[in-house]
């Protein structure tokens, strides 16, 4: 949810204010915060510890969204679109079967197996390569949505500091919030981490 807020705020400043889509945005927020929590309860003995789990938790999202950003931008733009995000009229410039690899493939398809990936080399548990792979789909439908769209374009820059902020303030909300929530005996401990306590 301060994903979500974070993101609607930033649009509304950087870009065209889309308030509009706060009630779909707040489900698909709780339906991606709790895929993102799980796999963060499966992470956390793995991660390094606080104010240092913020980071790894930011380079986390970072690493699973990067594939889809480099595909992004290797491929193209798929719009006519200007530096402020406006799309120039919806002018498309692939075929609708292009932009729909784009999307799916380069997009989703590669969150996923980026997830599932890191899930497994930083636990070697399928579970949490399952969860990571989930939160991977979530990210890339919630804040990487406009990745395959923006990519090669002058808009790029606004989307990499929109990303970059949100997946920041989600990170941060997600740790302080866990590690109130230990303190009240009602989440994921750190120190039930291998060696640490």
């Amino acid at each position: 949810m301060a994903g979500l807020a974070t993101f609607l705020l930033i649009h509304h400043v950087l870009i065209v204010p889309i308030w509009f889509i706060t009630p779909v945005g707040a489900v698909l927020a709780a339906v991606g915060g709790a895929a993102v929590g799980t796999a963060y309860a499966d992470l956390l003995p793995h991660l390094p510890r606080r104010p240092w789990t913020v980071i790894a938790v930011f380079v986390l999202i970072g690493a699973v969204l990067l594939p889809a950003i480099a595909l992004a931008q290797l491929w193209g733009p798929m719009f006519v679109m200007g530096g402020d995000g406006g799309n120039g009229g919806g002018t498309l410039l692939v075929s609708g079967k292009d932009a729909a690899v784009r999307v799916v493939l380069g997009l989703v398809g590669t969150t996923v197996v980026a997830g599932a990936v890191l899930g497994w080399l930083l636990t070697r548990s399928r579970r949490a390569a399952a969860r990571l792979a989930a939160a991977g789909l979530v990210l890339a439908l919630g804040p990487g949505h406009n990745i395959p769209m923006l990519g090669g374009t002058p808009a790029v820059a606004k989307e990499f500091v929109i990303l970059a902020t949100v997946a920041g303030v989600a990170s941060l909300v997600l740790v302080e919030a866990n590690a109130r929530l230990v303190r009240r005996g009602r989440a994921v401990d750190d120190f039930s981490r291998p060696g640490r306590g």
